[in-house]
């Protein structure tokens, strides 16, 4: 989340003083715990593989299951949302585009949905590359070391950005800090010995000419919540559970020989002769009155089977993220039932497609303005951002569809064409056809020694 100031607290905010920059560092700070904790989960570091059962007595099972529901509601929705190309279209967008291409802003985009989804938060930095010439730059900076301080006004305007880091010596230890300060003019480069120092030692100036806050702040949502961060309570108890599971069967092979009216021995050395004798020859004999039965632990996998599926299906269901190997995603499920399954899952897509495009277009803005200094013309007021779901698609039934509306002027065949999924570019594909239509009568034409005339040849032919 952005740290708010008050615009009116200094008069010139390309100059900031260094207690402004320390105080937003340590609220900053304050939110990284958060931060941590989403990303182990990711990462597989649950919750129950700190449990200890039975303190330090080892002859406890203490299995530690971990399923992973936390990276694959991440990854799937993270696949879904931005696994096609973010498509832009306008009348001045081509040197933009280029820019794009040259830095494989495809990938940038994956890497940031992915910080999106985990922490329900991203941060852009842009800067110039020391190519020559230099060409602008996005990177995508872990959140927990870089944030984006904006005023208090309904429009959050940017008033700066910081981005620091740890620098390290040869054996990996921390020996200082770098904190570089970005304004709408300007880079400011402090280093300072840790976080809590007092003394910021100023480095250096560089002005840089993006004519804005080279930092752009992406949401996840309103609430700037990760898509699984609501479900871990749930994926605590699914893990608890699956432990448990397997902590159960294992005490049921271990389980106790009671034994009524009958000693096994004295001491512990004929207690271990008899046990080696029952394990050997598997015969027992007892005197009567007496008895001998195993001690076990009643198992209802019925019951634990259906608690195990309830709390699977909330996982899912809260996450709006489904299980997509579940039965009722089968092949042969028509587009239309797909839809409906998948209701939930494009609900959440286009939560995180609204925000998501909020950020694209201050990324365009900011490119923009780079590219015009570079005399290059650029006009983003009316580029149109697409961003396309990454589904498998039944090109049968949409050839089906087209052939239908294909018959009458209801649709033009560029559109008709951009429903096919092996089809990129509608209307490239639309002047291939026309020309090979045109070939086809010209050779049609060639084959009957037929001359090639217009139409007003053929009225004058007429008349």
């Amino acid at each position: 989340m952005a740290i708010i100031r008050d615009r009116d607290m200094i008069a010139d905010w390309n100059d900031i003083p260094v207690d402004i920059i320390k105080g937003c560092i340590t609220e900053h700070q304050k939110g990284n715990a958060r931060l941590d904790l989403l990303e182990m989960y990711y990462l597989g570091q649950h919750a129950i593989l700190s449990r200890n059962l039975g303190g330090d007595d080892k002859g406890l099972p203490n299995n530690k299951l971990v399923a992973n529901h936390a990276k694959y509601i991440t990854d799937v929705a993270v696949g879904y949302v931005t696994g096609n190309p973010v498509k832009y279209a306008g009348k001045k967008v081509d040197e933009i585009q280029r820019a794009y291409d040259r830095i494989d802003i495809v990938s940038h985009d994956a890497e940031l949905s992915k910080d999106l989804s985990m922490f329900g938060v991203g941060r852009e930095l842009y800067f110039m590359t020391s190519d020559d010439p230099p060409i602008p730059k996005a990177t995508v900076i872990d959140p927990r070391n870089i944030f984006l301080v904006v005023d208090d006004t309904v429009e959050y305007r940017s008033l700066f950005g910081v981005h620091y880091y740890p620098k390290r010596n040869a054996s990996n230890e921390i020996v200082s800090w770098a904190v570089n300060v970005y304004t709408e003019t300007k880079i400011t480069r402090y280093k300072i010995k840790d976080l809590a120092s007092e003394s910021y030692e100023k480095v250096d100036d560089t002005p840089h000419y993006f004519k804005a806050v080279p930092v752009v702040e992406f949401w996840n949502n309103e609430e700037q919540q990760g898509d699984y961060e609501q479900q871990i309570s749930l994926i605590n108890a699914y893990n608890v559970l699956a432990s448990d599971r397997i902590n159960d069967k294992e005490q049921f092979v271990d389980s106790i020989l009671k034994m009524t009216g009958v000693s096994l021995g004295d001491d512990e050395d004929e207690y271990s002769k008899t046990i080696k004798m029952l394990k050997k020859y598997k015969v027992l004999e007892l005197p009567d009155g007496s008895d001998a039965a195993w001690l076990v632990k009643s198992l209802n996998e019925t019951e634990i089977e259906v608690l195990r599926d309830a709390i699977k299906s909330d996982i899912h269901e809260f996450s709006m993220v489904p299980n997509l190997t579940d039965e009722n995603f089968a092949s042969n499920a028509s587009g239309v039932a797909m839809k409906y399954k998948l209701f939930g899952l494009e609900q959440l897509a286009k939560t995180k497609e609204r925000y998501f495009v909020q950020g694209l277009r201050e990324r365009l803005k900011l490119f923009a303005n780079i590219l015009s200094v570079q005399a290059k013309v650029v006009d983003v007021s009316d580029v149109e951002i697409t961003m396309t779901r990454s589904l498998p698609s039944n090109d049968v039934e949409t050839a089906t569809i087209i052939s239908l509306i294909g018959s009458g002027p209801v649709v033009s065949n560029e559109t008709l064409a951009s429903q096919l999924s092996f089809v990129k570019d509608s209307k490239e594909e639309t002047k291939k056809v026309n020309l090979q239509k045109d070939e086809d009568v010209k050779r049609n034409q060639e084959a009957f020694e037929m001359p090639m005339t217009s139409g007003d040849d053929d009225e004058d032919q007429d008349r």
